[in-house]
């Protein structure tokens, strides 16, 4: 209501923020021709307001420090009184963490300006009590500004349920629970170790864009607080300078006694932290953390620039290599691979990996002549390890691989316990035409299309014929099925037997490849329907191949989120995102988890975050879409739909979850228009009679949808395993031959009541 008046000798221009402890308005000061932002404090009695008001003024106003945002005067208008402060532009911390945690050396620099200004605070005795992402503005010059200094806290217990003996604390004057310290949820007095608690919430959540205690609840969120550890911090950076986990254990103690004593004992930490750890005396530093190499995919320098496929394939192959040894952590190729292209320096893409060194290079093919330039790079410095180049044979390429791999574990002063051969794993091949051709298998495979997987088949094929014993070919073979399968691009029955056969020539060869074991076990769950099979399956494969992080995705989206298991799966999420933490695969992965447990809040902003990171991934579109439709934003979710629809290629999918959102939209035309296409489209392809369902469900059409699931029953449709979870199918979940169908697959019901496997 102020806005576009005057109020003392300020005109009110917009408004710029607003929260449970009231608003900031941006106004122009008349008298000095400067922006300046007032704050209002929601009203609470004139005497209280006015209190508080005074007291954040003086607070603020006493500490002076170029990263704490300046306080100019107190103002009183019509009765209510309110704070002159700088206008800071730029955004807020929390703002710029929707796009995933920030980059290492940047993160430290923000850090360390945080605790300089929390440390000017404490000299003067004073406490924030409420440090938190969304109080820290980063302006437009990349420096920080604290805000909210100086509120007045008083705490209250409060028990959180009936059967929770956890005593947890509310702010009366607006404090935030996934920020208080230990001491603040048990009522204690603020000191300044509850401001050290707070940062190194926000210093690891800036670090690894996870908050470490924060739960689906405010109780749990309370009772992590008080008795959880975090996860360590190498999880997320398993490169990090020992001293961070140093620092953040310190800082995040249980017993305030434990921590910094304040944020003047904390800056010196975390300066030497920022500058590379100079000047650091580590108990731990006799036991380093381990190298951590990421590589890059090979440029293709060839003429007529076609060899993407070779280029891909060269760099994966040293993933595999030198991912078993111990002594160092490889980069999975997901995570390593996203920065194909970008504007980002070598150092730059090896700190957001949490990678000590970067493989990098460049592949010219004509005709049998290869020439192979890499570079190892140090990402502290920037400078080069070690540069090679390879004028050699394509029938070479085998001993290359291997002398790269040498060169690169001896100038990171490692070793092999074997020779890095390609004779020493089983089921590879000798045989360069084959493989080429299961190259561009796996580089087709990775684009995930229903065209590129067909093409994919077509390679791996060609690569058994080249070598019958060929094992990894067989394995491509069964991912290409088993994807085709579940993406609906082909009946089940026609793909999942040519899936099983593949895997299991596969595992004949080599008993434990982890592609096939994955395969296999897949095929148990949205097939067989075999749970426990399935789950005995997953489990074996994970405890032989712990790094492999699709093994985790699947188990957790086609085994365990299926029944209802979400906790388990979210723990099997976790470790798949931490092995692979720039994946937006498994990112999206864990907003479907969200979007079935029914957090459809948590799933919206998370999938928001992976289209900030590449707007142009389908899956993304595909979830958000749905959804938005879950939370009743309709338009918001035909949009989201329509994008995903036309980036597939109007695949029948995309189409089914459209025409459920546009019924549940009131688009009843709409709807019908695309429940014909899809229903003429099963005349000349596969299209899942789930799908069917799916858009007679949102038209209320319930004993349609009904015969669909049962047609779906007998067809064995992969997508039916999903039907207990979908949000899509609630309505339709006191059917009668619904709760028959879910019950003989061996599911959980919609009502979330598991039947026996």
């Amino acid at each position: 209501m102020l806005i576009g008046r005057n109020v003392s000798h300020y005109r009110v221009l917009e408004q710029i923020g607003r929260g449970g402890m009231g608003e900031v308005l941006l106004a122009e000061d008349s008298i000095l021709g400067r922006r300046v932002a007032l704050k209002f404090l929601t009203a609470a009695g004139d005497s209280q307001e006015r209190n508080r008001i005074l007291a954040e003024a003086r607070a603020a106003a006493s500490i002076d420090h170029p990263c704490v945002c300046k306080i100019f005067e107190t103002c009183e208008s019509e009765g209510r009184c309110f704070i002159v402060m700088e206008f800071v532009e730029g955004e807020t911390l929390a703002k710029s963490l929707l796009s995933g945690p920030i980059p290492y050396a940047k993160a430290l620099a923000i850090m360390t300006e945080i605790a300089e200004a929390l440390a000017e605070a404490h000299g003067k005795g004073m406490v924030h009590c409420d440090l938190k992402p969304s109080n820290i503005m980063i302006a437009r010059s990349g420096h920080v500004k604290l805000m909210d200094f100086g509120l007045a806290r008083q705490f209250r217990p409060l028990r959180l349920g009936p059967d929770d003996e956890t005593l947890a604390v509310v702010s009366l004057a607006g404090g935030t629970i996934a920020y208080m310290s230990p001491e603040q949820a048990i009522g204690e007095p603020a000191d300044a170790p509850v401001d050290v608690f707070a940062f190194g919430i926000v210093l690891y959540e800036v670090l690894t864009g996870a908050h470490p205690f924060k739960k689906s609840t405010p109780a749990a969120t309370f009772a992590a607080i008080l008795r959880e550890e975090p996860p360590k911090i190498e999880q997320y950076l398993p490169g990090a300078h020992p001293a961070l986990g140093q620092i953040l254990k310190r800082a995040l103690a249980k017993q305030a006694k434990e921590r910094y004593a304040s944020a003047e004992e904390l800056v010196p930490d975390l300066i030497a932290l920022r500058d590379n750890g100079r000047g650091l005396s580590l108990a731990s530093a006799s036991n380093p953390a381990p190298p951590v190499i990421a590589i890059l995919p090979f440029k293709d320098m060839s003429q007529h620039g076609d060899q993407e496929y070779f280029c891909d394939g060269l760099a994966e192959e040293l993933i595999v290599v030198l991912g078993t040894l111990d002594q160092l952590k490889v980069v999975s190729r997901s995570a390593a691979f996203r920065y194909r292209a970008g504007d980002l320096s070598l150092q730059e893409i090896g700190q957001a990996l949490g990678a000590t060194t970067l493989l990098e290079g460049s592949v010219r093919k004509a005709g049998d002549r290869l020439r192979i330039v890499v570079n190892l790079v140090d990402i502290e410095n920037g400078c080069p390890v070690w540069s090679q180049r390879y004028d050699r044979q394509l029938d070479d390429i085998f001993e290359i691989q291997d002398e790269i791999s040498r060169a690169v574990a001896e100038k990171l002063k490692v070793t092999f316990a074997a020779p890095p051969a390609a004779a020493q794993f089983p089921g590879t091949t000798q045989n360069i035409r084959a493989y080429e051709f299961y190259l561009r298998g796996r580089h087709f495979w990775n684009k995930r299309s229903e065209q590129n997987l067909k093409l994919s088949i077509d390679q791996f094929q060609r690569a058994i014929d080249e070598d019958p014993q060929y094992a990894h070919a067989y394995a491509g073979l069964a991912d290409a099925w088993v994807t085709l399968a579940v993406y609906g691009a082909i009946r089940p029955s026609d793909a999942i037997p040519l899936a099983r056969a593949a895997a299991d020539r596969a595992l004949a060869l080599d008993p434990l490849l982890p592609e096939a074991l994955a395969a296999r076990a897949c095929i148990a769950a949205i097939f067989d329907w075999n749970w426990n099979s399935a789950e005995r399956e997953f489990e074996f494969l994970i405890r032989q191949h712990p790094r492999f992080a699709r093994a985790r995705q699947w188990f957790a989206m086609n085994c365990l989120a299926p029944r209802g298991l979400y906790a388990r799966a979210a723990e099997e999420l976790r470790i798949a995102a931490e092995l692979e933490p720039v994946s937006l695969a498994i990112s999206s992965s864990v907003a479907l988890l969200d979007l079935f447990d029914g957090k459809y809040d948590d799933a919206i902003a998370r999938l928001r975050s992976v289209l900030e990171l590449d707007d142009s991934f389908y899956l993304a579109h595909y979830f958000l879409g749905q959804a938005y439709s879950e939370v009743r934003l309709h338009e918001d979710a035909i949009r989201e739909l329509e994008r995903a629809a036309a980036m597939s290629g109007r695949s029948s999918e995309s189409l089914a979850a459209l025409g459920c959102a546009q019924a549940s939209a009131g688009r009843r035309d709409e709807s019908l228009a695309i429940l014909r296409e899809l229903t003429e489209r099963q005349a000349t392809a596969y299209v899942s009679a789930v799908l069917i369902a799916q858009v007679q469900t949102g038209l209320q059409q319930f004993e349609d949808a009904a015969a669909n699931l049962q047609r779906a029953f007998s067809d064995r449709s992969v997508d039916l395993v999903w039907l207990g979870v979908r949000p899509a199918f609630q309505s339709i979940g006191s059917h009668e031959r619904v709760a028959a169908i879910l019950n003989r697959v061996g599911l959980r019901t919609l009502s979330g009541i598991a039947a026996a496997s």
